[in-house]
């Protein structure tokens, strides 16, 4: 009779009907059969399954109503935003995207929530795919002599540099890592997988494009700038207005901030989040979000308004990282 005894029975057991060391015989007995019962249960071999069968939890097969490539075998959730990948992208990848996106929202969700209604998807590339190796981009051209997105250097070099490309080579060469709505990352960059072109090592791996910038923040930072342009165009209009400031001041010459807005945003988005290269010309320097705040207050006071006040991305492995300096001094 006394197994039948629920933990929340004993609170109406008085300790005066019954002798003090069975009331506590009893409470043990009833903590055990309560923790047993509600307890998560999870199959373990001894050989780490429990981190296993955790990931597997987090990924699965992306669903039905996605209508997706067969390419496409992974998918995590971001609160609301896929995330998908091929069956070559490791599983502690996703996690770290999945991370990196929930973090970089936190501040805004009417950002995220315009985000899952305009269709936003994210992709993580596997180390060994190329860029037009994905279903969405298999048939990009490559773009114009006029197109806005070229910087100066590519619309002045264009006939060496470009024209003489394939569709293919140029976008295999010149990105890994695109933002719209679908947005992408790359393996190797998003786990900080370091450069071993030089070396000979570990063949196959590709030259790591990016190492010392999370490039994943910067592509994402043109879906949040997309977002603020469907919920919040007052916003969208000051962003404008500081990249025209911007370029009348002379501030950002030479980098790849002053392409467009969009660029002057997402180079400023990784600043504040201490993961991107350092920016020199004369004796301005930009490394820290600290530095962003002296050297362009106005960007920085528009950022204020979107990201989390900490500047740090908890699984960026490229945040504060030495390899961000790239300038002498």
């Amino acid at each position: 009779m006394l197994k039948q005894i629920g933990f929340s029975t004993l609170l109406f057991i008085s300790q005066f009907s019954i002798s003090g060391t069975m009331y506590a015989q009893l409470k043990e007995k009833a903590r055990i059969k309560f923790i047993n019962q509600t307890k998560p249960t999870l199959k373990t071999s001894g050989k780490g399954a429990i981190i296993k069968d955790y990931f597997k939890a987090n990924i699965t097969n992306p669903p039905q109503h996605l209508v997706l490539d067969p390419f496409y075998q992974k998918y995590i959730d971001a609160q609301g935003i896929p995330i998908t990948a091929s069956s070559d992208v490791p599983d502690v990848a996703l996690l770290v995207a999945r991370d990196i996106v929930i973090h970089m929202l936190s501040e805004r969700p009417d950002l995220r929530k315009e985000m899952i209604r305009n269709g936003t998807r994210f992709g993580v590339m596997a180390d060994t795919d190329s860029t037009t190796d994905l279903p969405e981009q298999r048939d990009w051209k490559k773009p114009s002599k006029d197109d806005l997105r070229l910087t100066d250097d590519e619309r002045e070099n264009y006939d060496e540099k470009i024209g003489k490309l394939t569709d293919q080579e140029y976008w295999n060469r010149r990105a890994r890592g695109m933002g719209g709505l679908y947005t992408t990352g790359t393996e190797e960059n998003i786990l900080g997988y370091p450069d071993l072109s030089n070396n000979g090592k570990k063949k196959g791996r590709p030259r790591t494009k990016y190492f010392g910038e999370n490039i994943f923040i910067h592509e994402l930072a043109h879906s949040v700038h997309r977002a603020i342009k469907g919920v919040d165009p007052k916003l969208a209009r000051e962003i404008e207005l500081a990249y025209e400031d911007a370029m009348k001041n002379g501030l950002w010459a030479g980098s790849y901030g002053t392409t467009n807005v969009f660029e002057y945003w997402g180079e400023g988005t990784q600043f504040w989040f201490n993961s991107n290269y350092d920016y020199k010309n004369g004796d301005s320097y930009v490394l820290s979000s600290a530095d962003l705040m002296r050297y362009d207050p106005q960007l920085y006071k528009l950022l204020m308004e979107v990201y989390p006040l900490d500047h740090h991305i908890p699984m960026d492995v490229f945040y504060l990282h030495e390899a961000r300096i790239r300038a002498e001094k």
